[in-house]
Formats: C-alpha cells, sequence, structure tokens
C-alpha cells in the first residue's frame, strides 16, 4: 500500500482536475473533452476500428522491440568474443541515433511500402540504442576483483564473458529495455503517420482533421495501457532472468 497509494492518489487528483476543468464549460469540448466522452467513444468505436488498430500498432511494437533487443544482444555478444569487432561497429552503433527517426521513417515508407516493414524498423531502431548501451557499460563496470578472482581459476576471455560480465551488465540492458519499451507504441504511431492503411496513427490522422478529439483522447488512453503492460513485462521478465536483483535493495 505505501508503494500504490501515492501513485493512486496523483492519478486521482489529475481526474479530478480534469472532470472539474471540462465541468466548469470553461474550455471547449473539441479541445479537453471530459471523460465520460472520452470513455464513450473509446467503448463505442473499439468493437469496429479501434480494436484492430491497436492489434496492428501491438504487433508492430512488438517485433520493433524484439528486432531490436536482438541485435542489441547479439552485437554486445560480439563486442565480447571479438573486441575488435565490436570496435569497429561502435561508429555503426552512435550513427544509427544520429540520423533523426522523423527522416529515417519516410525512407523507409518509400523504400518499403505502407505495409508493417517499416514501423518495425523504426522500433527496432529505438529499441536497439538504450539496450546495447546499457549492456556495453554495464559489460566495463564489472569489478576487477571478479576478474581476477575468476582468472585466478584460469577462466578464459569466453568464461569471463558469460559467467561474469554478461550476467553483470543484464540488469543494466533491461534498464534500457523499460525505457524502450515505454516509447515504443509511440514510436511505432510516429512511423504510421508517415504511411499506412491502418493502425492508431492511421486512425488519429483521421479523426484531427475532424476535430474528433475524444477519439483521440481515446486512443492516447489505449497507447498508455499499451506502454504499461509492456513496462510490466519487461519487469516480470527481468525478475526471472535475473532473480538475483531485488527491487527494494537493487543488486544482492
Amino acid at each position: 500500500m505505501a508503494r500504490v497509494l501515492p501513485a493512486a492518489l496523483t492519478v486521482l487528483l489529475v481526474l479530478a482536475g480534469w472532470i472539474g476543468l471540462t465541468a466548469s464549460g470553461q474550455v471547449a469540448d473539441y479541445v479537453i473533452p471530459s471523460p465520460g466522452s472520452v470513455l464513450a467513444s473509446l467503448m463505442t468505436n473499439w468493437p469496429d476500428t479501434l480494436g484492430r488498430a491497436t492489434m496492428v500498432t501491438a504487433a508492430e511494437t512488438l517485433a520493433g522491440v524484439g528486432a531490436g533487443v536482438a541485435v542489441a544482444v547479439a552485437m554486445v555478444v560480439l563486442t565480447g568474443c571479438l573486441p575488435l569487432v565490436g570496435r569497429s561497429l561502435t561508429p555503426l552503433l552512435v550513427a544509427s541515433q544520429a540520423i533523426p527517426t522523423i527522416v529515417i521513417g519516410p525512407l523507409l515508407t518509400i523504400a518499403l511500402g505502407y505495409g508493417m516493414s517499416p514501423k518495425i524498423i523504426v522500433v527496432a531502431l529505438l529499441c536497439f540504442f538504450p539496450v546495447a548501451l546499457n549492456l556495453m557499460a554495464g559489460i566495463g563496470s564489472v569489478d576487477p576483483r571478479l576478474i581476477d578472482a575468476m582468472r585466478t581459476l584460469n577462466a578464459g576471455r569466453s568464461a569471463l564473458f558469460w559467467r561474469v560480465r554478461l550476467p553483470h551488465a543484464a540488469p543494466r540492458g533491461f534498464a534500457g529495455l523499460r525505457v524502450s519499451v515505454t516509447f515504443a507504441p509511440v514510436a511505432a504511431v510516429f512511423a504510421e503517420y508517415t504511411g499506412s492503411t491502418d493502425g492508431i496513427g492511421y486512425l488519429m490522422l483521421q479523426a484531427i482533421p475532424r476535430l474528433a478529439t475524444d477519439f483521440v483522447f481515446a486512443q492516447v488512453v489505449v497507447l498508455t495501457a499499451l506502454s504499461g503492460l509492456l513496462l510490466g513485462a519487461a519487469t516480470l521478465l527481468e525478475r526471472l532472468i535475473c532473480p538475483w536483483i531485488t527491487p527494494e535493495r537493487g543488486e544482492s
């Protein structure tokens, strides 16, 4: 209760302020709709359009997160086993983030069309950098005493990487993953803006010119819920893979 109650009270206060603002009549409904109208729009549009669009955006997000994490882990493993190759790939790691996503999205749409592939690549690029950067930082911050202790046991480079460096870096990698999955649905929606025939981003493009603000807010609620589910899944996965980490005390 001590951990949940403050957050619950904050949400209730925000909701109460939202209701009071819209009930006062000082703000037009097409600017800030009431929570009731947002909920009604969500319930009305979910069976016909919003539910299907959410599934499309969720599939793009999950595929992009999986691809980005897989490439990040593969690069880190390659760096750990072959440091020279890893150092050669580091400039590409930086370059992948130097190019703005706002430029990459339209180019991918031109090259790959209006399907799911451009959206998956955009989400993968977003997820790749935080996970790879945190893993590489964790691998480089291992306590030298652990390395020395393993070397006294005749551990080679491979054993040091798999038994010491990678387990030590895993919690940092999951920290990067939690950041990535929070923004991944937004990246998928942004990629849908550049060209799509379905998805939440496509519905937003249709709703904004019609001033259907309640429908836009309903889609924002769905995106928030999707981000929360992904964050919870990443946290659960961390506790399963890294059982030596406790949320209260950190690494044990």
